[in-house]
């Protein structure tokens, strides 16, 4: 198990590492995160939503990812509630107002239900805790470290980030707050983000080992140019986009409950795209290229906010002359001309007025729908109809039903959908076909249809285009996978820990 000594320091892209680590060496290996707040998360083959960081370990071990993998996840809605989805589902609204229900009961009997399920099918578990096992005044409903180490006495890491500052004050204070039993399970430190000399670090390597009884086992560098999806919302606050000389700028703006902005992840690496997140107006220039409404949490809440900051008059003025916008899911929803939302799933407003730039209307209902998909694209409009008759990946996560108020250009036909093979139209095109929506999360992760919307707005820009990108998104992600499993393996005495957990599994 790796644990940490806070929020953000290592936990998740360090079992990442050992997920590929372990699956070359030959073992089948699967990730775990018990209990989990994140915005962005996907969806399994089996239609589970979990965290993508699950997604990405589980892709790194070379497994299929699970709901298993990940039993509960908490999705903020902004307002000091969450959506809790358990087990890969949502649960129903009210559902935690019996009073005979103990919430941590139910909870953990979610979490060693499915962690026996997962050590039954795998050889090795990788399990990841969240923020810090010593926090004292959560620690006796903690669902996440400890309390999961303990229920078969896992090993654990322990991670400090020494690039923060603090980090071997971290690690004993950790220690220092645990009773016997956890801090017997911790098997080893990790000092993760070192930059320098190694040697200037051993005199405080050497008193922390001392001074807890806990060995050392690996010093990781600051690891640069490996991009893996994030699960929060913090990490955009790191997202300048304006390092490069760049001839496509993009605009994605910056909802108050953004989810899944791993959407764009892919464009953000093409060479010569500029991802500028915005949530002021002022900052939507006449430079850039084309406007993302992405996926939110709070649809109607956020085309408020819209509403209310000047985005909404200026999208409408784009619209009409001619500006490339495409909204993802809740993106997609707020492009229509009504948002009606009757049992109050997205707030206490019933209706409300959306951007009126595409002729559809969305009704909110309490069910939600999760499923991996496979489309083609349909569409005639400017922005796709390059690639009219190829095919998509991509998955669906979203509330509300979306009907046509008129005959409008279907950009994307589902055929798949959760291994179910259907007939089902996806998305609104405007008459121009510069403006599209779609459910479809994951689509720039196709590369040729990412190069293709980037040909096209570099051909607006009378620039040349080009056949094939520069990378592709899915062997980028693999080549980063290794380059960090290599980094991790070479710092880390992986037949040591190998060989402890051969040890334990005999006793």
């Amino acid at each position: 198990m790796i644990q940490g000594t806070a929020s953000n320091v290592g936990k998740s892209i360090i079992t990442t590492a050992l997920c590929r680590i372990f699956a070359r060496r030959g073992f089948r290996t699967y990730p775990f995160k018990s209990w989990n707040m994140a915005l962005n998360s996907a969806i399994t083959a089996e239609g589970g939503e979990i965290g993508i960081a699950q997604i990405i370990q589980a892709e790194a071990a070379g497994v299929e990812p699970r709901a298993a993998m990940q039993p509960l996840l908490l999705k903020p809605n902004g307002d000091g509630t969450s959506q809790i989805v358990a087990e890969g589902s949502p649960v129903a609204r009210g559902y935690f107002e019996q009073e005979s229900l103990d919430y941590k009961k139910w909870a953990m009997q979610i979490i060693k239900k499915s962690l026996k399920k997962i050590r039954s099918e795998a050889d090795i578990v990788i399990i990841e805790g969240a923020g810090s096992p010593a926090e004292v005044n959560i620690k006796e409903n903690d669902l996440a470290n400890m309390s999961v180490a303990r229920l078969y006495n896992t090993p654990v890491l322990l991670v400090a980030d020494i690039d923060r500052g603090g980090a071997l004050a971290s690690l004993v204070g950790t220690v220092r707050l645990l009773p016997e039993a956890e801090k017997n399970l911790i098997e080893g430190f990790i000092i993760n983000r070192f930059r320098g000399d190694r040697a200037l670090l051993e005199p405080a390597l050497e008193f922390l080992e001392n001074y807890t009884g806990i060995p050392v086992l690996a010093v990781l560098p600051y690891i640069k140019n490996i991009k893996l999806p994030e699960e929060d919302s913090v990490s955009l606050d790191n997202k300048s986009g304006g390092n490069k000389k760049s001839l496509i700028k993009i605009a994605v703006i910056k909802l108050p409950h953004i989810s899944n902005f791993t959407d764009f992840d892919s464009l953000e690496l093409e060479p010569d795209v500029e991802l500028n997140y915005i949530s002021d107006v002022s900052e939507l220039s006449t430079d850039h290229d084309l406007l993302i409404i992405p996926g939110t949490k709070q649809t109607i809440p956020d085309l408020l906010f819209l509403k209310k900051s000047g985005f909404e008059a200026k999208i409408k003025e784009l619209a009409k002359n001619d500006f490339p916008i495409i909204g993802i899911c809740g993106g997609y929803q707020m492009m229509g001309k009504n948002l009606i939302n009757p049992h109050k799933t997205e707030g206490n407003i019933k209706e409300m007025t959306g951007l009126d730039i595409l002729a559809i209307e969305t009704v909110f209902l309490p069910g939600k729908t999760t499923h991996q998909v496979e489309a083609e694209i349909t569409g005639n409009g400017e922005l796709i109809k390059d690639l009219k008759g190829n095919k998509v990946k991509g998955y669906e996560i979203h509330m509300g039903k979306t009907v046509y108020l008129e005959e409008t250009e279907i950009p994307f036909k589902l055929f798949k959908r959760s291994k179910e093979e259907i007939n089902f139209n996806d998305g609104a095109m405007s008459n121009n076909g510069l403006i599209f929506g779609t459910y479809l999360h994951g689509l720039f992760n196709n590369d040729a249809f990412r190069r293709n919307i980037i040909n096209i707005l570099r051909r607006k820009k009378g620039l040349k285009t080009f056949e094939e990108g520069p990378y592709s998104y899915q062997n980028k992600i693999k080549a980063d996978f290794d380059k960090l499993a290599d980094i991790v393996e070479g710092a880390l005495d992986i037949d040591y820990l190998i060989n402890d957990i051969l040890k334990r599994e005999e006793e």
